[in-house]
């Protein structure tokens, strides 16, 4: 502490400021002072908070906007694989439904109706599968009768449930297909105010950090969301405020007369449906410290001009032009410049701020590269992970397509490893892991790139290899696999892996002009391969049927 005072102290750049202190403190600080506490201050300070406040509305909006699509697409997804019109597809949608709620942070519960709106199969966290005692329609429910009229995927508006909290849920339904018929409905329910729903962790962690009021209102002007849970289903109150809502406008009001005096508004607006987030921070809050600093000031308005800007020239001079010098170059590397260097020759104490800037971002730019090196790998196997496979498989199908040789494209999944962790523990199934991993690696071409896809799914892409080839790589390592042994406490561990395998040989029309769509068939393959391989008998290898 001693030392840096005696820096401070010794520095030229101090005893210069504190003569130029000295100087405003006699002179006063006059006209600009008047100016810039009585216009400018309300002025910048008005603008910062719009600024804050239409950026919060469209990051929430974005933010809701996103996980009601993945609602969207995720129910899509389930009601393409489930099924009612046998007693065992039932009990199968019933294990699907409850497996994908329990690894949602969106979605609570969920249920099955045949075509009359009769309820075949209801599920709700974490109660689980509800045995049904008696005949249920919903029918009537706007959610059920959507998706059999249109027969397009539907996203209801709020509703409140006749439990003690009434509590807010939307729901997500599409109609179930079976053998091109359609038999039933799914619908997935989305509870605002389940604590573990990303919905309310993102609304609670938003307002908690924040000033004003936030909530969000659908079209008609009714609160979907509040911090106030009194307040969710009546509607806005403010006639100026709906009428913002209704129009379905973005943007920001600086005036809105309430019942709590005049409010600044932001709103921002959805594209999945009808909700708007609305942002509200009373007058009073936003011009409060400048308030504080015009009151604190108004003795100061006596001055001198002509001294006071020899005053700010000098100020300027001294200490304006490299601050912004080291402004403008600090604002390039929050952007991603880290190549920037600063050659500015000023003031010695500047030099030294200088010399410390320019070895800080050469530490970044070499602390970048490793932490970008660290992101295209598994933490646990060492293989490639999911981010680094999606970069080279468009590279490699785009290879495949331009030199017309084939590539092929295995996946792999554990079997019954779910076993093996409730029997020896999570530890030990990392260690299965690893030796799988291991397998992969030894077992592969330099050229070819076994990845963690996620779990315990692996994948394996094996360029300049047909299908046939592929299969002997594939069966060599379910063989090596199913000859791991891992010696443990309570017992020796042993397993065995499904691989489904397809290749760009049996893509239809595989032109390169949309290699997007080409990788997502070709996964897509693979994993029906990969069922196939299950449904057998699994420890098997199993190439996907063209129709």
């Amino acid at each position: 502490m001693d030392s840096s005072l005696n820096f401070i102290y010794k520095s030229k750049l101090f005893k210069q400021l504190i003569g130029i202190i000295v100087i405003l403190i006699i002179l006063a600080i006059g006209i600009p002072g008047a100016f810039t506490l009585f216009y400018m201050t309300p002025h910048l300070v008005k603008e910062r908070y719009h600024q804050v406040m239409l950026n919060d509305v469209d990051f929430l909006a974005a933010r809701l906007d996103w996980n009601l699509k993945k609602s969207l697409n995720d129910v899509d997804y389930l009601s393409r694989k489930i099924g009612l019109s046998t007693p065992q597809r039932l009990k199968e949608a019933g294990e699907a439904i409850e497996i994908f709620v329990k690894g949602s942070s969106i979605f609570t519960g969920g249920a099955l109706t045949d075509l009359q709106g009769i309820v075949q199969l209801f599920y709700t966290s974490p109660q689980g599968l509800v045995e049904l005692r008696q005949t249920s329609n919903i029918s009537y429910r706007d959610y059920i009768q959507a998706p059999l009229k249109t027969n397009r995927i539907y996203l209801s508006d709020v509703v409140l449930t006749k439990t003690s909290d009434a509590s807010p849920v939307i729901f997500v339904s599409n109609v179930v297909i079976e053998g091109g018929q359609t038999s039933g409905v799914l619908a997935m329910s989305i509870n605002l105010w389940n604590s573990n729903n990303i919905f309310n962790s993102l609304f609670q962690g938003f307002q908690n950090n924040k000033q004003g009021n936030l909530y969000v209102v659908d079209g008609h002007g009714t609160i979907v969301y509040h911090k106030d849970k009194e307040m969710v289903g009546k509607t806005v109150a403010e006639r100026e405020i709906l009428s913002y809502i209704y129009a379905q406008k973005e943007g920001i009001v600086d005036s809105i007369s309430t019942k709590i005096g005049d409010v600044c508004v932001a709103f921002g607006k959805l594209d999945t449906n009808n909700w708007v987030v609305v942002y509200e921070i009373p007058h009073k809050d936003i011009y409060a410290m400048s308030r504080v600093n015009m009151d604190m000031t108004i003795g100061t308005m006596l001055l001198v001009i002509a001294l006071g800007l020899l005053v700010s020239v000098i100020f300027a001079q001294l200490i304006i032009k490299p601050l912004e010098e080291i402004t403008l170059a600090t604002e390039q590397v929050a952007a991603g410049d880290l190549n920037r260097q600063i050659n500015f020759k000023g003031h010695p104490d500047f030099q030294r701020v200088i010399q410390n800037f320019n070895i800080m971002t050469s530490n970044l730019k070499v602390q970048y590269k490793e932490l970008e090196k660290l992101s295209l790998k598994d933490y646990l196997t060492g293989l490639a992970n999911r981010r680094y496979f999606e970069q080279q498989f468009n590279l490699e199908l785009d290879r495949a397509c331009r030199l017309e040789h084939p590539s092929t494209l295995l996946m792999l999944d554990v079997d019954n490893f779910k076993i093996i962790n409730d029997k020896f523990g999570h530890l030990e199934g990392d260690k299965a892991l690893k030796a799988l991993a291991k397998v992969l690696r030894d077992s592969v071409r330099e050229m070819d790139l076994p990845v963690r896809f996620g779990g315990e799914e692996f994948l394996v892409m094996l360029p300049e290899t047909s299908l046939e080839r592929g299969r002997i790589v594939a069966e060599k390592i379910r063989e090596r696999i199913s000859e791991i042994k891992i010696i443990s406490r309570k017992g020796n561990i042993m397993f065995t892996v499904s691989i489904g395998m397809t290749s760009t040989e049996q893509l239809e029309g595989f032109d390169g002009s949309s290699l997007e769509s080409a990788g997502l068939s070709l996964l897509k393959q693979a994993d029906e391969a990969l069922y196939l391989a299950k449904s057998k008998g699994k420890n098997r290898v199993e190439t996907y049927q063209l129709s």
